[in-house]
């Protein structure tokens, strides 16, 4: 990975979905490490949707990286709530985007993809058997995209020599996620309702689903460290690498780490009315440790502190807003 000849003496990264959930920590990361770094999105006035726009905002900047942060995502619910919207609208990002980046000069794409794109009735993620079978159906709607987001990083390079760093990410948690409880990850989704149940002193917590399924965990502030080395380094890969750790838990010992945490005496109840999704989702490290063999992850408690830590900001500034 540390070969000079990739290496861009002063990169310029556009980060597209900067002010989201991903895309926030990416700009943090970049900003702090001295990375000429800006942020892309609606809220800037470059809206994938609207092809033009956004190649004339992106052409502005002159890029040497794009980080594909952009998406519109939520809870396994709202990916089967809003099925048809969440492919339309993914589909046609990711389309754009590619459709932008070719004609950006020598741009490489760092693209973030989320680890649903795997077979539905797989239990160890590897990436050599990506392909093995559909997507789970619960999630299908974003995954599909996801793949297709695969699918066209392959043929923009095999037909017009389009460079892309597809990094497979699992479940996320950290500093600011949606505080919408139908969009929010998983674990940031637990982080503020117990934070909202202690500051209400409300005598019970509702979990949604059985708290059986089993997930791996990714800081998103380790994810934005893993982008800053793949830039730094001038990263160019064939295939998608996992940023993996081997390690998962059940959303049961999550509620109990952040019950922990935060104090909470209350009773808690599992609403079994909301799916599960699948039931198992461990991502292979191999890859990762080949390419990242003294990348130090952030331990799951420390975590959590932080992400307790930004939303009892957010509760506290905005008390009645969040009766969850």
């Amino acid at each position: 990975m540390n070969d000079s000849r990739h290496r861009h003496p002063s990169p310029r990264v556009a980060v597209l979905g900067g002010m989201g959930f991903a895309g926030r920590s990416v700009l943090d990361e970049l900003n702090a490490a001295g990375i000429c770094a800006q942020g892309f999105s609606r809220r800037t006035g470059c809206d994938l949707l609207d092809e033009p726009r956004a190649l004339a905002a992106l052409r502005s900047f002159r890029p040497s990286h794009v980080v594909n942060c952009a998406a519109v995502v939520g809870s396994v619910n709202y990916a089967e709530e809003f099925a048809a919207d969440v492919i339309d609208v993914n589909t046609r990002l990711v389309l754009n985007t590619y459709r932008v980046a070719e004609r950006l000069a020598s741009v490489v794409m760092v693209n973030l993809v989320a680890n649903c794109v795997y077979p539905g009735t797989m239990d160890l993620y590897e990436e050599s058997r990506l392909w093995d079978g559909p997507t789970h159906p619960s999630v299908q709607s974003y995954g599909e995209s996801r793949r297709l987001l695969l699918a066209l990083a392959d043929c923009y390079h095999r037909q017009k020599g389009l460079l892309s760093v597809n990094l497979l990410v699992p479940n996320m948690y950290g500093p600011y996620d949606s505080t919408d409880p139908n969009k929010t990850h998983a674990l940031n989704a637990l982080a503020l309702k117990f934070v909202s149940a202690v500051q209400r002193e409300a005598a019970q917590v509702d979990v949604w689903g059985t708290g059986r399924p089993i997930r791996e965990w990714l800081f998103v502030r380790d994810m934005a460290r893993v982008v800053r080395q793949v830039i730094d380094e001038g990263a160019q890969w064939p295939e998608p690498v996992n940023i993996a750790q081997k390690q998962g838990f059940t959303i049961t010992e999550l509620v109990d780490l952040v019950r922990e945490a935060t104090g909470y005496k209350g009773s808690i109840a599992y609403n079994v009315a909301y799916g599960d999704g699948a039931p198992q989702k461990i991502m292979d490290d191999r890859r990762f440790r080949a390419r990242f063999p003294s990348f130090a992850f952030t331990p799951i408690r420390t975590g959590i502190e932080a992400t307790l830590d930004y939303y009892r900001t957010i509760v506290v500034q905005n008390h009645e807003h969040f009766i969850l």
